[in-house]
């Protein structure tokens, strides 16, 4: 039997509850008692799997289950494939992934079945008895599938898009298409603002699922951006002759409705959890303000970002995504504090910690301005007509700087806006 994981769930789940509280004797009892259950049926699941896994191996991944977020689904299991298909087992193994809690978008879940064999919630039960498998003949519990360090990027930038599209699929995704007007050749980027309705739901709805914000200072409110920063930027790519489509669940508010034809407001209409993997897998590139995570969709299929209003001090996965951030700005020292401030440990969360917010440094967000130039630049790199002057070079090379004062498993390849870069230039080391 796996007594670690036993004696860990022991303390988790039978002596204190997800709150870290300790639980009532009567509730001790009833917890232990389910442990135990789940420790049975492990050893009864090994008793059927043991002789299968004989004829194919058997993997068993646990996937991050602290949120029902699209930024942690998406991660384990790209890596987890990429790393089986690096082994040239794909197709060889039987792989179940334990996923207990409700998925973050059902489209997704249903694409990523068609490689493995996910446990969501409706099979719950029989995941908590799958953590509890004896690790014997060919049966292997892989645990964690994110790489520790700088190998998360190198991987993430080699790697082939593991998801495609079933021909019914096709067919609804253009059926869509001609819904939002989006021609064959029309093309858009998708915009995705955070908003305080989201936080409320995805980050902050304390239940049996999740716990973030449980006794920390972290408030992820102060972080949103206002709408109408933005709506500079969209009259720019509309100018193109781009569109642009905002997509997104639990919005506060809808975008105006005289920005032309050019923009849909895709969240308050068609929105549906296939649409916001179709409308990201053939996008320009996304464009999420404050925090929103979509751009994880168009991640999955190498297609790169632009994340403005950005909370710390490194951005994406790509090394062909740019990012723009706030910044704190020092009361008592009336200045903006430097980036190598930003990185430091107890600081790479600033933006997050109400307790020294308005009190230590306010939070300065990005102007019109800024996020005009960062979207112009991606625009000129995607098209071949970026110049980047040895300025800009200088600059990325004492940000890299800053960025490896970061754990190797944060150092994002992500560069700094290189105009936003030379009008903070000051706040990079010398």
């Amino acid at each position: 039997m796996n007594r670690r994981v036993i004696k860990k769930k022991f303390y988790q789940e039978v002596i204190y509850d997800v709150h870290g509280a300790r639980n009532s004797k009567p509730r001790i009892v009833l917890r232990f008692s389910s442990l135990c259950l789940k420790a049975f049926g492990g050893a009864l699941l090994t008793l059927v799997l043991a002789p299968l896994s004989l004829i194919r191996p058997i993997e068993i991944w646990q996937m991050n289950t602290r949120r029902s977020k699209i930024s942690f689904f998406i991660r384990d299991l790209e890596f987890g494939l990429q790393n089986i298909k690096a082994r040239g087992q794909l197709g060889k193994r039987f792989v179940f992934v334990l996923y207990p809690i409700p998925f973050p978008n059902a489209q997704l879940a249903l694409m990523y079945r068609r490689y493995v064999t996910i446990l969501g919630k409706k099979q719950r039960c029989l995941a908590e008895a799958f953590r509890f498998i004896w690790p014997v003949a060919r049966i292997e519990n892989r645990g964690r599938l994110v790489p520790n360090g700088q190998e998360r990027f190198t991987l993430w930038n080699l790697r082939d898009p593991t998801l495609t599209f079933t021909d019914e699929e096709l067919r609804l995704g253009n059926e869509l298409d001609r819904g939002l007007s989006l021609g064959s050749d029309q093309p858009y980027i998708c915009l995705a603002f955070s908003s305080k309705k989201y936080r409320i739901s995805a980050d902050y709805a304390i239940d049996k699922y999740n716990n973030f914000g449980k006794g920390n200072n972290y408030n992820l409110f102060d972080i949103i951006p206002e709408i109408n920063s933005y709506i500079p930027a969209i009259n720019e790519i509309t100018k193109k002759g781009i569109a642009v489509v905002r997509t997104g669940i639990f919005e506060d508010e809808p975008l105006p409705t005289n920005l032309g034809s050019l923009v849909h407001d895709y969240s308050f209409g068609a929105q549906s959890p296939f649409g916001d993997i179709w409308l990201y897998s053939k996008c320009l590139f996304s464009f999420a303000g404050g925090g929103s995570g979509s751009h994880w969709f168009a991640s999955i299929f190498n297609i790169p970002c632009v994340l403005t209003d950005q909370f710390i001090v490194t951005g994406a996965y790509l090394d062909s995504d740019l990012f723009i951030m706030q910044l704190p700005w020092l009361i008592a020292e009336k200045r903006f504090a430097t980036f190598e401030w930003m990185s430091r440990r107890e600081n790479f969360e600033w933006a997050l910690d109400e307790s020294r917010i308005g009190v230590e440094y306010n939070l300065v967000k990005n102007t019109p301005i800024q996020i005009i130039d960062v979207i112009e630049e991606m625009l000129e790199r995607l098209n071949g007509t970026w110049r980047e002057s040895d300025e800009d070079i200088e600059l990325q090379r004492r940000f890299r700087e800053v960025v490896n004062f970061l754990p190797p498993s944060e150092r994002n390849p992500a560069r700094m806006g290189a105009k936003f870069l030379r009008e903070h230039q000051h706040l990079l080391p010398q």
